[in-house]
């Protein structure tokens, strides 16, 4: 059956979900509000590097754009941690294998990849600028704020956390949802190239400067900068009005990173402060003319790296219902969320213990002694064990079965370090299998040098 459907949304889950429904035969309309980031740069101040993993990598490979992708990551070993007072950063790589590293990557670039690659199937046509104000489901069209409209069939929200689609599924009393506002925000920051055009510190890993109740983290872009962001209690960026307050501050808590970045506090004053929150929701269709992906359905804190992965993922679980029920859509529809919504919150809850363990536990005794017996005990039971952030990062295990077996693992490693008389590797034997890895999750897909 030929449906008019509409994606709400060129974001990188938007525009890879088009490019599945085109491939499935779909004609497919994109409309994206903001202008096309591929002519315009629109991400400044707000730019977040994605990093990349296994949950991302795969959908990928399988709309044959990793080659491209390949070409404008660079992989992460590990993070590499500045303690305060410390002038030698301590390396804690991901993990024991070569190809367990993270891969930084420009959001913007990524997205222009799939939008080229949607434009490309022949099936997909990008509208830009296009702000919706409402979708009305009785007379099937979106209205625009420019007082243009729009039919449809199956409407496709992967129009962000403040979602009309969403919006739009609520008022007909199909879904509910909640904002968890996080009383800390976010600030992104600039730090630029050596006077030799190259980066100022090791490119090849993840930079922290944990300190308690907020952190600095940098991730390198190629052209020899880094995506540099603050994340601290919102009180904290109250407090820091004026440029005095702004220089004092970064001379007493990141001395080092204030001398590779001469426009620091000019920076800090002009860009935006972000906002942090999760949201959850219930009734992510309405019948089977509406469906959300996305940040529209599960926007998470970006503590595990995990929201692009994780929206990416969605749109090949939606486009893996669609195949199998493409004349029942309501039924695609619920089979995706009965699968997706457990593992969105239970990434949701993991992306927020990441963000304690990240600006403090790193630098913790307990918590690196835990670590490192967990990648001991990895080595050695390769078929029965892998550590909570491996299983996240590195596999495509559903995001709920890593955060059970990941509290069983920590129970029994905490347990060992209590009673080292504990036989830890019969416990560890115990637990059931590591599921097999995805067929697609190629570990050679991105450079690892």
């Amino acid at each position: 059956m030929s449906r008019r459907v509409v994606v709400v949304g060129a974001g990188p889950a938007g525009s890879l979900l088009a490019i599945y429904l085109a491939r499935e035969g779909h004609d497919v309309t994109v409309y994206e509000s903001r202008p096309d980031l591929r002519r315009t740069d629109i991400d400044a101040g707000r730019s977040i590097n994605l990093a990349l993993a296994t949950r991302g990598i795969v959908p990928l490979i399988d709309v044959g754009v990793i080659e491209r992708v390949d070409a404008i990551t660079i992989p992460m070993r590990g993070r590499l941690i500045h303690a305060i007072g410390d002038p030698t950063p301590d390396l804690q790589p991901y993990g024991t294998k070569p190809h367990e590293v993270i891969h930084s990557v420009s959001r913007s670039d990524l997205n222009a990849i799939l939008l080229d690659a949607a434009e490309a199937t022949g099936r997909v046509t990008i509208e830009f600028d296009k702000q919706i104000e409402s979708v009305d489901f009785d007379a099937s069209e979106i209205r625009f704020e420019d007082g243009t409209t729009a039919p449809f069939d199956v409407v496709v929200g992967a129009d962000g956390a403040g979602s009309r689609v969403r919006k739009a599924i609520a008022t007909k009393g199909a879904c509910t949802f909640r904002t968890d506002w996080l009383d800390h925000s976010y600030k992104e920051l600039t730090l630029p190239p050596g006077d030799d055009g190259n980066h100022q510190l090791d490119p090849n890993a993840l930079h922290i400067w944990p300190r308690g109740e907020f952190m600095l983290i940098a991730l390198a872009n190629p052209e020899g900068d880094f995506t540099v962001t603050l994340f601290a209690p919102t009180a904290t960026f109250d407090a820091l009005g004026s440029r005095e307050e702004i220089d004092q501050f970064f001379d007493e808590e990141f001395p080092d990173f204030v001398t590779m970045v001469p426009d620091l506090s000019e920076q800090f004053a002009n860009n935006p402060t972000g906002a942090l929150g999760t949201i959850r929701a219930d009734g992510w269709s309405f019948e089977d003319r509406a469906v959300l992906v996305g940040d529209a359905a599960h926007a998470i804190v970006p503590f595990h790296g995990q929201g692009m992965n994780a929206a990416m993922e969605s749109a090949r679980s939606l486009a893996a219902h669609l195949r199998e029920s493409p004349d029942d859509l309501g039924t695609a529809f619920r089979a995706y969320e009965s699968e997706r919504k457990p593992n969105c919150d239970a990434i949701a809850d993991m992306a927020l213990d990441n963000y304690v363990e990240m600006r403090s536990g790193v630098i913790d005794p307990d918590y690196l002694a835990k670590r490192t017996l967990a990648l001991e005990l990895e080595q050695r039971h390769p078929t029965h064990l892998s550590p909570r952030y491996n299983m996240v990062m590195f596999s495509t295990m559903p995001y709920a079965d890593a955060q059970f077996r990941a509290a069983r693992q920590a129970e029994i490693i905490s347990a060992s370090l209590a009673d080292p008389s504990i036989n830890i590797d019969a416990l560890v034997d115990a637990l059931p299998p590591l599921p097999a890895p995805d067929p697609l999750a190629d570990p050679k897909a991105l450079s690892v040098t």
